[in-house]
Parts: structure tokens; C-alpha cells; sequence
């Protein structure tokens, strides 16, 4: 068998296939590193996946699980159909022909983690299939200490042996020889030689090798494979030294041996096939999956290999959940993960027919709104009524529908802040009497002070006619000043009382916050006498709360009324005749 002069070269990804023809058959050889996508016109008249892969845009195009077990389970079952597909390891592969039938080879680099390749591998026994497992000699668990290339474990032999005597896969050789002598300086003959010993010794039964595309391999412009005889021609374009490599100022010769020397029976990117298929390609910032591959372009006669590499798989979640939501300028949201529903509250005026929200679901998980797919900061809805997001979970057999029920917050007239300059303590803000109470230190001038406020969504503060702004306008509080607060253009309007003590001229209690959520603070400013009391009546007139103080002077009591359960309460403080209101939030 002779080369043709010219071989037609396709680079896949990561991942270059050579087209060599023997005596009238296609046989692929594939090696690693870089490069784009260079066809020949005999082979652009049938395009296959790799060459017709496309950008997929993710805000619009039903969500894809990719890289897991299930969708690998999926493929298998495809291909299960014996009347069009014979589907085997590689070493029965290449020893198979059939012209009737489409024949597939399944290959696994193990690369960097057998455990996961183990796990892997319990899709396809439980499915009745078989593939080739090529384990990585210079990869962590296949060595005693990971900084030292030259001496293998015993840990790994149990898991070997389970899959080739229990499961029935073919173990194979990853090959990065070239790089243990040009980096690590080790004889990667009597290497090679002693640890095939090794392991057929153990029964490891080791048929095939197949090049590991290491990063040294772009460094210093070399194929793994071209440790073997067979395999130093046709050199591939980047990948030049094929015969000696040049590192540090030296040219050093590449150390090599012929498939026989090994009693080894094939090279796995020299086998005899025309397609070939990897999840290694990466085309436009995009990993080729299993899912991409058009069976229908396959045809009777057809020699396919597929490559995956388990460290890029693993098992879908169960999980449908929207882990976060929310929607923009909204006031709040909360997520009740047990009853599976969302409450978002929007300001007042808020149009509810079209929003966009921004959310976060379970990993590899989608969500649908009415059969419409949704993205994430991208899609609109009306909320007008609920809206229920179903949403699937990676493995695709768990769905889960969360109602999300957006409310318009009612229209408020409020101040929600208010300070003066050398206030002294918090403000008391009254809700419900529509007051505002602040203390200035003894002495500090009440008549002219430039207050600072927050009004409620969409509201303005006027006195008169004159609009009143925060850190703007100066005002007298000798007396009690009062504000009209407008919301919602005029829709609503309320009156407050602001009025602003020093502290020498308050006496008995204040109370805050008011309203209340239980815990209440009561303020008492002068006292003389002890003991005094406080009693707190419903709204029936039945006493409800009684407390004794033996305090005197200006001080602070912390009650926690939550007991008194939700309500308008009557406070009276026994040194003072004025009652007082407190009301306390459901709760």
C-alpha cells in the first residue's frame, strides 16, 4: 500500500483528520492541536455535521442538554436498531466490514479523570453496548506521584479489570510518548515496553493506541503519534517535527518504534473509516455534541468513529427551579420555594402588560411561558393576570410550574424619612395620624432649618403653592409646620403635621416606631416619680398591657407587644393626661 501524493486534510477543532487513500478506500487518521476547517472538494459534496455545524443563538433556540449521560443514552438507543447499524470497540472495528450496514466504532479518551470515565461507562452497559477506553499514561491516577512520570499505581487495575472482564470494554493506550522524552527526558521505548508488560501481566489486554494531544504538542510542533513508525508520515501542517524536535537551542531526535515492537495491532487515528466524529471540534466558540450528529447523512456501507471524552459529560440535574427572579424598578420580590410561587410588587402606575424579567434557573434547566421559550433579560410577558413558567430540568423528565403574581403597590402620600440639622435621637414618623415628630438639641435654633425627606414613589411635598425640596428650602419649626404631600399626579393627597422640639420642652412618652410590628420603644423625657405606669387598652377599652416604671429623668424601654396580636391600641401614661395611639401590624 502506498501514499497518494496529495492526502486531503480536515481539521476538526482541536482535532485534524487526514483522508490517506488505500487502494480506492478513505481511511481517516486524526491528530490534535489547532487549526480551522480545510475541505477538499471530494469530500465538500457530502457534508457531514462537522462541516455544517452552526452558531446556535441561545436566546431563542429550544435549550439543548449537550454534555449529558441521558442524551448519550438517547444517541445509544438510536443506533440500537441491528438491522442498520453494527456498533463496536475499536479493535472488533477495525476487523469488521459490512456494505449493507453503517458500522461505528465508539472511542473514549479518559484523559484526566478514570472515574468519571467508570460512571461513563454505566450508560452504555446498561444498553447493551461496548466501546474502547483509552487510559492516559501521564495523567494523575494512572501514577504513583504525580511528579514523577516514570512510575505507574496499582489503584488503578480494580477499575480496569471491572471494565474489561465485567463490562466487556476494550482498554486501550493514550499515547504521550513524544512528550515524556522531550519534556521529562524519559526513554519512552523501554517505558512503553514496561508498562504494557505491566499491565497485559495484570490482564489488561492492550490491542490499540491512540495520540494524546497534549499542550506541549502546539508548543513544540509534534504528534504523539509520531513515536510510531507507521505513523511519521504524511507530516501534518503545524505539527512538523515528525523526525527531531527543536527545544532549548537543541535539536533533539524523536526515540521510536514500530505497532509490532508492542504487539500492538492498530494506531486508533490510522483505522479504516470515512466519518469521523468528536467531541473535541469546537466550531465558532462551540463544542461539538452528540446531538448534532445527523444519522440520516450515515449511510449502508459508512465506517464512523465517534470519540467523546467523559470528562465533558456527566448526569443531568432533577432540578426545576428559578433559583432567583425579578423584575426592573420592582419594590420587592419574594420566592416561596415550597408552595413554588413568586410575588414581585411593582410602584404605583406600573403597567403590568408587558414586563421583562431577569431570572436564574437550575443548572442546564429551561423555562417555558404558553409553549414560548424564555430568556432570561429578554423576554416580555403581561402579567395582568398570573403567569406560570414551566420549567424543565436538565434530565428533561422532571417539570416543575411556578406561578408568578405580580402586584401594583397601593398609591401612598408618605413621608419616609425626615431629619432635621442637630437632631438629637430618631424621627417619629405616625403613618396613621400623618405626623412627624424630631428633637433638636438644647439651644440648637429651630427657625430656620433645611430639612431632609423621602417622599413614597411618585410624590411631592408642597406648603401654599410652593413646592418644597429635599435639602433646599429652609423653614421655621418655632411651631408645627404642616406639608401637603400629592401622589400619583393629584390623585391622591395627604396632610402632615411636622413638628420639631427641643429636648427641654418635651415631657412624658413618645412612642416608635408607630405602626409597629410588636417591638415598640418607649421614650420618656423628664421624669420625676417612680413608680409610674403605663397601661395599654384595645379597642374594646379592655387593658391589655400594664407595666410599671421605676425609673426617673429621660430614658428608653424596649416592649415587645407582638402578643397583643394585630391592631389600634390606646396607650396612657399615668404622668401624662394626653393619650396616646399605637398600632400594631398583623403579623
Amino acid at each position: 500500500m502506498s501514499f497518494r501524493k496529495s492526502p486531503v486534510i480536515t481539521i476538526i477543532s482541536g482535532i485534524f483528520i487526514v483522508f490517506i487513500i488505500f487502494s480506492g478506500r478513505s481511511y481517516s487518521q486524526t491528530i490534535n492541536p489547532e487549526g480551522t476547517n480545510i475541505f477538499s472538494k471530494k469530500y465538500s459534496q457530502k457534508p457531514d455535521t462537522i462541516t455544517t455545524q452552526k452558531k446556535v443563538n441561545v436566546i431563542t433556540a429550544e435549550a439543548d442538554t449537550n454534555f449529558t449521560w441521558e442524551k448519550y443514552a438517547a444517541f445509544l438507543k438510536k443506533i440500537s436498531d441491528t438491522s442498520k447499524y453494527i456498533v463496536l470497540p475499536l479493535n472488533e472495528f477495525r476487523q469488521t466490514f459490512n456494505n449493507k450496514k453503517i458500522i461505528i466504532g465508539l472511542r473514549h479518551d479518559v484523559d484526566v479523570d478514570l472515574n468519571v470515565a467508570y460512571q461513563f461507562s454505566q450508560v452504555e452497559t446498561d444498553l447493551g453496548f461496548h466501546s474502547t477506553y483509552f487510559i492516559l499514561h501521564s495523567a494523575a491516577y494512572y501514577l504513583e506521584n504525580p511528579n514523577n512520570m516514570e512510575v505507574h499505581t496499582n489503584k488503578i487495575l480494580p477499575i480496569l479489570k471491572s471494565m474489561q472482564n465485567d463490562k466487556h470494554f476494550e482498554i486501550g493506550w493514550h499515547n504521550d510518548l513524544v512528550t515524556l522524552q522531550i519534556v521529562y527526558n524519559i526513554n519512552p521505548v523501554t517505558f512503553l515496553h514496561n508498562e504494557l508488560n505491566w499491565l497485559r501481566s495484570n490482564g489488561i489486554k492492550i490491542y490499540g493506541t491512540a495520540s494524546h494531544g497534549s499542550t506541549y504538542c502546539k508548543t513544540y510542533h509534534y504528534l504523539n503519534y509520531y513515536f510510531f513508525e507507521e505513523c511519521t508520515y504524511p507530516v501534518v501542517t503545524t505539527y512538523v517535527n515528525n523526525i527531531s524536535v527543536p527545544k532549548d537551542g537543541k535539536s533533539i531526535t524523536i526515540l521510536k518504534g514500530k505497532l509490532a515492537d508492542f504487539n500492538l495491532q492498530y494506531e486508533a487515528y490510522f483505522l479504516n473509516n470515512n466519518k469521523a466524529f468528536s467531541d473535541a471540534t469546537i466550531t465558532n466558540g462551540i463544542r461539538w455534541n452528540i446531538g448534532m450528529l445527523d444519522l440520516s447523512l450515515l449511510q449502508p456501507g459508512d465506517r464512523a468513529i465517534i470519540l467523546l471524552h467523559p470528562i465533558h459529560w456527566h448526569r443531568a440535574s432533577v432540578h426545576a427551579n428559578i433559583e432567583s427572579f425579578s423584575i426592573q424598578g420592582q419594590k420587592s420580590c419574594s420566592i416561596d420555594t415550597i408552595n413554588s410561587r413568586i410575588t414581585v410588587e411593582m410602584p404605583y402606575g406600573t403597567n403590568k402588560g408587558s414586563l421583562v424579567a431577569t431570572f436564574y434557573l437550575s443548572a442546564g434547566s429551561y423555562a417555558k411561558v404558553s409553549g414560548t421559550q424564555q430568556a432570561s433579560r429578554n423576554t416580555p410577558n403581561n402579567f395582568n393576570n398570573p403567569v406560570t413558567y414551566r420549567v424543565y430540568a436538565e434530565n428533561r423528565d422532571i417539570q416543575r410550574e411556578w406561578t408568578v403574581t405580580v402586584h401594583i403597590a397601593k398609591a401612598k402620600a408618605n413621608f419616609t424619612s425626615f431629619t432635621v440639622p442637630g437632631q438629637v435621637g430618631a424621627t417619629q414618623i405616625d403613618t396613621v395620624r400623618k405626623s412627624i415628630l424630631a428633637e433638636v438639641a438644647r439651644g440648637h435654633s429651630r427657625d430656620s432649618l433645611k430639612p431632609s425627606f423621602v417622599l413614597s414613589d411618585n410624590s411631592h411635598v408642597y406648603i401654599g403653592a410652593q413646592e418644597q425640596l429635599s435639602d433646599v428650602n429652609y423653614m421655621n419649626f418655632s411651631n408645627p409646620v404642616f406639608y401637603i404631600v400629592v401622589a400619583n399626579g393629584g390623585q391622591l393627597s395627604e396632610k402632615w403635621k411636622v413638628t420639631v422640639l427641643e429636648q427641654s420642652d418635651k415631657t412624658g412618652m413618645l412612642i416608635y416606631p408607630n405602626p409597629s410590628d410588636g417591638k415598640t420603644n418607649m421614650q420618656f423625657v423628664g421624669v420625676k416619680s417612680t413608680p409610674t405606669t403605663v397601661d395599654i387598652f384595645n379597642s374594646m377599652g379592655e387593658k391589655v398591657f400594664s407595666d410599671k416604671i421605676k425609673k426617673t429623668g429621660d430614658f428608653t424601654v424596649e416592649e415587645d407587644l407582638k402578643k397583643l396580636g394585630g391592631g389600634v391600641y390606646i396607650v396612657r401614661y399615668s404622668e401624662v393626661k394626653k393619650s396616646e395611639i399605637i398600632v400594631i401590624k398583623k403579623h
